[in-house]
């Protein structure tokens, strides 16, 4: 089996995951395989991105050899947008569990996309969607994990908010078998998610949540306390009046 820039292309092809040593985005290239009917389950991975990005467009450091940064494609039975909306808290969730288990790091989950260690960023999530007007057509879920990068690999703006599996642990981890690890997980949740939706993983989001009971300044101004998550994954915060805000989409940004 041949080696391609640290991963074993060979065992990659061998489960059915489209690599590439470097893409633009791994969620742009999962999208071009949904327009040419790829089926659900289909996995892009790259070594490297040159375009990836999180919510509202920000870039993603992927430099090759250090991290994990892949997409899976779903096609979910016939489900609503706003029903639907929520996979991003499960697969959150359940990743953050699953890291826990697998590498001993306490990954937690800061509303509503991020996979933290500390106040530090180690992950993130990003879905996808194209819909008709009556349900989804399709759901890309991609994720960019910090997997064995050195403090100097980070730009220095990233340095002091960043961290990877190895800062944490001081060990390196091979990353196709968290990657398999991971997609296994991964795609149990989400057949979960779309037989019950977000309920089996409420309790969990809430257990391992870097954002409830702390002050939170919101991206579009205001601050308040994270008080609850509700069962539709909308954050409830609540200002120093006691009056109760429900955010189902922006930001929070501390």
């Amino acid at each position: 089996m041949s080696r391609c820039d640290g991963f074993n292309a060979g065992l990659l092809c061998a489960h059915g995951i489209h690599y590439f040593p470097r893409l633009g985005s791994t969620n742009d290239q999962a999208r071009r395989l949904a327009e040419d009917g790829a089926p659900g389950g289909t996995v892009v991975l790259a070594d490297a991105q040159s375009a990836g990005r999180g919510r509202r467009g920000r870039a993603w450091h992927s430099p090759p050899g250090k991290g994990l940064y892949f997409s899976l494609l779903l096609r979910p039975p016939e489900m609503s947008p706003p029903a639907a909306a929520p996979l991003t808290l499960a697969a959150a969730a359940a990743a953050a569990r699953k890291l826990r288990q697998s590498t001993g790091v306490p990954v937690a989950v800061k509303w509503p996309n991020d996979l933290l260690v500390g106040a530090k960023k180690l992950g993130g999530i990003l879905t996808e969607a194209r819909c008709n007007e009556r349900a989804l057509l399709y759901i890309v879920l991609g994720m960019g994990l910090n997997v064995n990068h050195r403090a100097e690999d980070f730009p220095p703006e990233l340095r002091g908010s960043a961290t990877s599996l190895y800062l944490e642990r001081g060990i390196a981890f091979e990353r196709i078998a968290l990657l398999l690890d991971l997609l296994e997980d991964l795609r149990r949740s989400v057949e979960l998610f779309f037989q019950e939706g977000f309920a089996p993983f409420l309790p969990l989001w809430k257990e391992l949540s870097a954002t409830l009971g702390r002050e939170v300044r919101l991206a579009g101004g205001g601050a308040g306390k994270a008080v609850d998550l509700d069962a539709d994954g909308a954050l409830l915060v609540e200002d120093e009046q006691g009056r109760r805000r429900r955010l189902t989409c922006g930001e929070i940004v501390s």
